[in-house]
């Protein structure tokens, strides 16, 4: 194999599809990256068997062939170079030669033969969206997705569509997250569930890509192509949880008050918070304010805000990131707060409309 590329091109490559390299170092083969030379294009993957990343870029190929580089040699290694042309050869498969400028380098290869297959997918089914509404919607949602393998189904994001209507959920056990988007296309109901991590690296992907996505299904997987990038990934099965029955209804108060008046005194009281090892602040809503406590041996914060407060006056304690992570997910001026009891889940809302909802289980009295 021999070829030369851009270097800002290769050096971008390897970052992308570096990000589907396993987590943990169980399988060395799958510590690669594929590197293949062919018709004009340098084309580098990467897997961990559940995502795979596939980049192309254009190339001067003089010997088409095929290697297996030590991944995360090669990305430290080509990132560091500034040359505006980077030559890679490789006689054998055993290393593989980096030139730039007067100079080169050199990487131990593995076996590539060894190295798992990745085929694009038959599609069976495409659900296209505005782009900057998938992206709003895995903003919305992604965060609140579980972190814990002993539930794998909730490290994922459902994607249900009915009538036309895209749901994004996801929930951990303490709190749930929700938001709508209208599709573009006529599809037929349906319903995936999508590793966190795989709509993390969509982001990405489709950060270069037009005003529309294709989310492309089939044989249990997902595809998203964009200018020669291509991410697949395994689709999570078995029943998602029956989110509806979670969502309450019936408040005996709710609130709405300014987002960045509630998020900069939140912040202010998760100073003094995160020392406590439930990380909590309380509130007390009643007629027009909310009173912000933080408590801990190293201090405490007293805040108020005005805020449009209908029905009981009640006091909630939370943990302080959970509302972190959900004022962090809102762009909207105002926020609605709706509770039943001081311990019950608290859902926040749209003041007006119903694109989404984030439900937060609250602190035990006493904890």
């Amino acid at each position: 194999m021999k070829l030369k590329c851009d270097g800002l091109a290769l050096s971008e490559a390897v970052l992308k599809v570096s990000k589907a390299m396993p987590i943990k170092r169980n399988n060395s083969i799958l510590e690669g990256i594929k590197l293949q030379a062919k018709d004009g294009f340098l084309t580098l993957t990467a897997t961990d068997l559940e995502l795979s990343i596939i980049k192309k870029i254009p190339a001067e190929v003089s010997i088409e062939g095929e290697v297996l580089v030590i991944g995360r040699y090669f990305a430290d290694f080509v990132k560091s170079l500034t040359d505006d042309t980077i030559t890679l050869e490789s006689t054998g498969g055993q290393n593989i030669t980096i030139k730039y400028g007067d100079n080169e380098g050199f990487i131990k290869c593995m076996e590539v033969d060894e190295y798992p297959s990745v085929d694009r997918i038959d599609e069976k089914s495409a659900v296209v969206l505005a782009k900057e509404d998938l992206k709003d919607a895995i903003n919305k949602v992604a965060f609140a997705a579980s972190q814990e393998d002993s539930r794998p189904i909730l490290k994922g994001v459902l994607f249900e569509i009915q009538n036309g209507l895209l749901t994004a959920v996801a929930l951990d056990g303490y709190r749930l997250a929700l938001c709508k988007k209208r599709v573009i296309n006529e599809v037929e109901d349906s319903k995936v569930i999508i590793p966190a991590r795989t709509l993390t690296e969509v982001l990405r992907v489709i950060d270069e890509g037009e005003d529309e996505v294709r989310l492309i299904f089939g044989e249990g997987k997902l595809m998203v192509e964009i200018n020669n990038t291509q991410l697949i990934s395994r689709l999570i099965g078995g029943d998602y949880i029956n989110y509806r029955n979670i969502i309450s209804t019936g408040f005996a108060t709710t609130a709405v008050f300014s987002r960045a008046q509630f998020a900069d005194s939140i912040g202010r009281a998760s100073i003094i918070s995160r020392t406590d090892k439930n990380n909590t602040i309380r509130l007390e809503v009643k007629e027009g304010l909310i009173m912000i406590d933080s408590r801990s041996e190293y201090g405490n914060v007293h805040e108020s805000i005005v805020a449009e407060v209908e029905g009981k006056d009640v006091v909630i304690s939370f943990n302080c990131k959970y509302l972190q992570d959900v004022l962090g997910a809102v762009a909207d001026e105002f926020i609605k707060m709706n509770i039943k009891t001081g311990n019950s889940p608290c859902i926040f809302d749209q003041v007006d409309g119903e694109d989404y909802l984030f439900l937060v289980l609250p602190m035990r009295a006493g904890n």
